[in-house]
């Protein structure tokens, strides 16, 4: 889930996700940009918008055919066809059930890592 917006001393953020969005993480970017924005970054599954820290959380109210579901309607059709929706519902998963409930996660070079909260990246 996305954390509450965090402003640094140097006035960046860490988070352009709504707070307790689900986010999804994407994987490892396959592009060859130095900086992508992909490698360091959680997606927001209803808004779009990147966050990047996410806080693991434990949603019984939501079943996998469900997160399956918000997954696939948030990817365009492409997406879904090459199967990269579902690779993004295994990949969220994994990163969640990775780190106990309450854990503050952050991305780097397209890899879930643990954070410290308020860190930001």
């Amino acid at each position: 889930m996305a954390p509450p917006v965090i402003e640094q001393p140097d006035g960046s953020i860490n988070s352009l996700a709504i707070e307790g969005e689900l986010v999804l993480d994407p994987g490892p970017c396959s592009c060859d940009v130095d900086d992508c924005i992909g490698s360091f970054s959680f997606v927001g599954a209803a808004s779009g918008r990147l966050t990047t820290q996410a806080v693991v959380a434990d949603l019984p109210s939501l079943d996998l055919n469900e997160f399956r579901t918000i997954v696939m309607s948030g990817c365009c059709r492409e997406c879904a066809r090459d199967g990269y929706a579902e690779q993004m519902v295994r990949d969220s998963r994994y990163t969640a059930n990775r780190w106990p409930v309450g854990s503050m996660i952050g991305r780097r070079d397209g890899y879930a890592f643990l954070q410290e909260r308020g860190t930001g990246y």
